[in-house]
């Protein structure tokens, strides 16, 4: 019993904070990231003439996202709020490559063939960070996915049948996967780089000048005097900031504060007022026009626009919000829960006359997009610039961007984008190992033949896949998975 009681009492602890170390350091470190991001992401560097590669940019801020992981996430949760030597070395280490492969990338790209014992040692410090900072932010669930490409690229040509490719020796392997740009400086880091940063920063400069509590009370406005109105708000008001955000995480937290303690008062069960709003925030992440990472993905891999990866998504964003905003309703006639008391819903007319320029990035951007055919990272980039504009001049709720706003934005930007740039690297790796052993056609072959004549059985398989996998990986993670290995074969 006394057991139980002391594990009680530890569960209700608030969360270690970072070590002072941690602490001092991190803003910084997400200041630089954040800015190194949004500037190349305004193509300043081509605009003045410097001569830098992206692969430069990419080795840079993935050398600051181990530095901050290591610095904040602990191996193990019983270490939480410490630094142990270890995790200052692998942090002070990160951040050396990444300054490392800023000033030697280029000489190393084009004579890695005659300099295999520095490409080999830069690769394997490169593999084993990465893998480590993969581990402590998503988990061992996808940290074993890219373990088992690692033994197979070791031993490929052991495997019998259709899945037996080439072997790669152990100096091939860490210089190819740390220099290469098919690998952990690939098209995964690259795309995160270059547009995902600049729409998180838009996201953070919408959510600190008060753009979450505008569409919530946009959200209230509309739907608070139906049945069940506090989850009808949850759900317009997460599908609304969602298509800003495009992020789950900051979705919950930035809508769910004020949804969920609403829904509770309105007689939702905490795990039904929890799970409407985990599901209608997990939907922002397919919401135009920002839509996370695995859009701006898609348009790449695909080699269409980022137009037409919106377009594609506004149907079924709509049929995901639909069916999320019809359950709410069947909840609340089933339980009985009754409209949001009228003293808590604002009036419209009122809500929009205060809030109405968080709407202009959104003109802006699908106006960039879609109108002045601006890549998405430049569309962006007009949208933030006009809410920071905006921000500055009126306020919503007391909510004003003022300077040290601006930087905090940056910062938030800088240390919110680690988790997603690790596993951008994690997918350049498998990429990488899927190339250079030619597992990629094995694969395909083999799901070829078992969907050979029945496109149907294929698509069930690939979406079962989605599913399992989807319990316990990244949506980013998953979709890379997915595209690589399941695509080729329902295309053929």
């Amino acid at each position: 019993m006394e057991s139980v009681e002391t594990t009680a009492d530890e569960s209700n602890k608030a969360p270690a904070l970072p070590s002072p170390v941690a602490r001092a350091l991190t803003p910084w470190l997400g200041i630089a990231l954040g800015t190194i991001g949004l500037l190349w992401a305004s193509g300043i560097a081509v605009d003045l003439g410097i001569e830098i590669i992206a692969e430069q940019v990419m080795g840079a801020v993935l050398g600051i996202a181990l530095s901050i992981i290591f610095l904040n996430v602990p191996a193990h949760p019983k270490y939480a709020g410490t630094l142990p030597w270890y995790d200052a070395l692998m942090s002070f280490i990160g951040f050396g490559m990444g300054v490392y492969l800023v000033y030697r990338y280029p000489y190393l790209l084009e004579n890695f063939s005659y300099i295999p014992i520095e490409a080999t040692t830069m690769g394997f410090i490169l593999v084993a960070l990465t893998t480590e900072a993969l581990r402590r932010t998503a988990g061992w669930g996808l940290c074993i996915i890219l373990l088992t490409f690692f033994v197979y690229a070791f031993f490929a040509d052991l495997i019998p049948g259709s899945l037996k490719g080439r072997a790669m020796t152990p100096v091939q392997f860490f210089s190819f996967l740390g220099i290469d740009t098919t690998g952990i400086l690939g098209i995964p880091l690259t795309i995160i780089t270059t547009v995902v940063i600049i729409f998180i920063f838009l996201g953070q400069v919408l959510l600190r000048s008060g753009g979450s509590e505008f569409f919530t009370d946009i959200a209230a406005a509309l739907m608070g005097r139906s049945r069940g109105g506090s989850a009808k708000i949850a759900v317009v008001a997460s599908g609304l900031f969602g298509s800003i955000s495009g992020s789950a995480v900051s979705n919950v937290a930035s809508t769910g504060v004020i949804t969920i303690p609403l829904m509770r008062q309105g007689g939702y069960s905490r795990p039904i007022a929890g799970a409407i709003e985990a599901v209608a925030s997990t939907g922002g992440q397919i919401m135009p026009p920002i839509m996370g990472a695995a859009a701006f993905l898609m348009a790449e891999l695909l080699e269409i626009r980022y137009q037409e990866v919106i377009i594609a998504a506004i149907l079924p964003a709509l049929l995901y919000y639909i069916a999320v905003f019809l359950q709410a309703d069947l909840e609340a006639g089933k339980t009985g829960i009754k409209p949001v008391p009228e003293d808590q819903i604002p009036p419209f007319v009122q809500v929009f006359k205060q809030g109405w320029y968080f709407l202009v990035p959104f003109v802006i951007l699908i106006t960039a997009l879609f109108s002045w055919n601006s890549p998405p990272e430049l569309a962006a980039l007009y949208g933030a610039g006009s809410i920071v504009v905006l921000g500055l001049i009126f306020n919503y709720k007391g909510k004003k961007l003022t300077p040290p706003m601006l930087i905090l934005c940056l910062r938030k930007t800088g240390e919110m984008s680690v988790d997603i740039l690790v596993i951008g690297a994690t997918a350049g790796m498998i990429i990488g190992i899927l190339d250079a052993t030619g597992l990629s056609f094995g694969l395909t072959f083999i799901m070829v033949q078992v969907g050979e004549g029945n496109l149907f059985l294929l698509l069930g398989l690939t979406a079962v896949i989605c599913i399992i996998l989807g319990m316990g990986m990244p949506t980013t993670a998953i979709y890379f998975l997915l595209a690589v290995l399941a695509t080729p074969p329902l295309v053929e």
